[in-house]
């Protein structure tokens, strides 16, 4: 029953299609998402790697899709299929908003998010959580209906991507080469849609909020209001790390964890607003190495005794 509604909304069966390398599942999904569909794909570690030519175009193009990541270690001088951050880390660059989940709710969740937030801003998103230590994990987690799918997918964006889809009908010209003088003033035009892309994923988990009695933000902070010391993390680490906050509060300490979301685009200005009131000494805010370099730059001008920017 869920699933003939699913096709009824979407107007089309959902396939599975396996091709012969991560470098051609992400090529199929591009030449899908072209004549309108709505694709999605899977990968990890050197997989992702693969797709990176293909991810900066779509980024280029403003085209909505999603790609899941376990995200686990790329091998150098040795192979390890285990949980890292070292293949999304890859991919910062690429022009890819990356909204990073903690657990398998989350990562169900989230992945849902993704899918909205994708289609009202039209940049791609990589929805990633930690191989393995998550993707793996069995627990009991709250599923989503497939009414609350249908009742928070924005259906005007699913029409307009797919009235942007290629037709011999209606012929338009796409990847052309372009000259200095044009190609860096088109890659300027994209700003507003990143600038956007904080405030349509902050409505995306506000719009699930509601729909589902489970919250979400960009950037959360768990911790004693005034903490002195404070980590800044993502990942599944996060769940540990909140345990270790309430075992340190109830002996007085002050310290807190701060969890990073939403990692690209990086809102170092939100990032500041989570903190305000922490009261950490220079160079005593935590940041592990994925998020120490955005985090110590939004963090650098803040009052020591405050956390209020200067």
């Amino acid at each position: 029953m869920g699933r003939k509604r699913l096709e009824k909304r979407l107007g089309d069966t959902p396939r599975v299609v396996e091709m012969q390398s991560e470098a051609g599942a992400i090529a199929t999904v591009h030449g899908a998402l072209q004549t309108g569909a709505l694709s999605t794909s899977f990968t990890s570690s050197q997989g992702l790697l693969l797709m990176i030519p293909t991810l900066y175009k779509l980024a280029g193009e403003l085209t909505p899709f999603v790609l899941h990541v376990a995200a686990r270690t790329v091998a150098t001088h040795a192979l390890s299929i285990f949980g890292d951050h070292s293949d999304v880390m890859a991919v910062r660059q690429t022009g890819c908003a990356m909204l990073c989940a903690a657990n398998v709710q989350e990562a169900q969740d989230f992945a849902l998010i993704s899918h909205i937030a994708t289609l009202k801003s039209r940049v791609p998103f990589i929805h990633f959580f930690d191989g393995f230590r998550t993707s793996h994990e069995i627990n009991k987690i709250v599923p989503l209906a497939d009414d609350t799918i249908l009742e928070l997918m924005p259906q005007a964006e699913i029409d307009a991507h797919r009235a942007r889809a290629l037709n011999p009908e209606h012929p338009v010209i796409r990847g052309t080469s372009a000259n200095p003088d044009t190609y860096f003033q088109s890659r300027e035009a994209t700003n507003p849609w990143y600038n956007a892309v904080y405030d349509h994923v902050e409505q995306a988990m506000n719009d699930f909020a509601a729909a589902t009695g489970r919250q979400y933000q960009p950037f959360e902070y768990y911790g004693h209001p005034q903490a002195e010391r404070v980590i800044i993390l993502m990942g599944s680490a996060i769940g540990t790390c909140e345990e270790v906050v309430d075992e340190l509060l109830t002996r007085g300490e002050k310290v807190g964890v701060l969890k990073v979301r939403l990692y690209r685009p990086f809102s170092a200005k939100t990032l500041a607003t989570s903190s305000t009131g922490i009261r950490t000494q220079r160079g005593g805010t935590g940041q592990n190495q994925r998020t120490r370099c955005p985090g110590r730059t939004a963090l650098s001008g803040c009052d020591d005794r405050t956390g209020r920017s200067l």
